[in-house]
């Protein structure tokens, strides 16, 4: 090769370690930037105080001697860890009671809740309707399911629809699948039956 062919190859070669240098120094800048972006969308997506598992289309069962008694399903199951644990559940919730022999006698729904596992407690909200193995059905705005006690109760405004009336009182007790309740401050003409599941006379006046 001439002198000039060689000064040639000379500066090609010159260029070429340029050129994987240059790519060098833009790869790792580039990987820097992706680090630091990432890290960003980590710091806005999980705040702090944000819960430590979120789940959709999920549900938890309870169980006793082995035989589920309840049902809880949810759009979305937020749970949240620390010194207060709870679930929040959103989207809209549905919680079943089973009888012993495994058939739904109560279905409740609502368009949100809150499950405190320190209390044993359950709390809904907005549009909660409960249905029992009659057919009737409770309609509030929240309602607190004690586990421990197997009980529902609320002291809101609520409507009963039954058979052959409709209820409408402000707050009720009952049993976990509503089989037997306590409708307060009763408005309205009730039809009482034979073993009627409303309150006594006394407890609703």
């Amino acid at each position: 090769l001439s002198p000039r062919s060689s000064d040639g190859f000379s500066q090609w070669s010159g260029m070429r370690w340029s050129i994987v240098i240059l790519v060098a120094v833009l790869l790792a800048t580039g990987f820097s930037a992706c680090e630091n972006d990432l890290d960003r969308v980590a710091a806005l997506e999980v705040p702090a105080d944000g819960p430590d598992r979120i789940t959709t289309g999920a549900e938890y069962l309870y169980s006793d001697s082995g035989l589920v008694r309840n049902r809880v399903r949810a759009a979305t199951i937020e749970e949240y860890a620390g010194d207060d644990p709870c679930t929040e559940l959103s989207g809209g919730v549905e919680l079943t009671f089973f009888s012993s022999d495994g058939q739904a006698n109560g279905v409740l729904t609502a368009r949100r809740g809150s499950i405190l596992p320190a209390e044993n407690r359950m709390q809904v909200d907005q549009q909660v309707v409960f249905t029992n193995a009659r057919g009737e059905k409770l309609e509030t705005e929240q309602l607190t399911w004690d586990r421990d006690s197997g009980r529902v109760h609320t002291d809101k405004p609520v409507k009963v629809t039954r058979e052959k009336d409709i209820i409408f009182g402000q707050g009720l007790d009952a049993l976990e699948d509503m089989s037997k309740y306590t409708v307060r401050k009763v408005t309205g003409t009730v039809f009482l039956g034979a073993g009627d599941t409303l309150a006594s006379a006394k407890a609703t006046d």
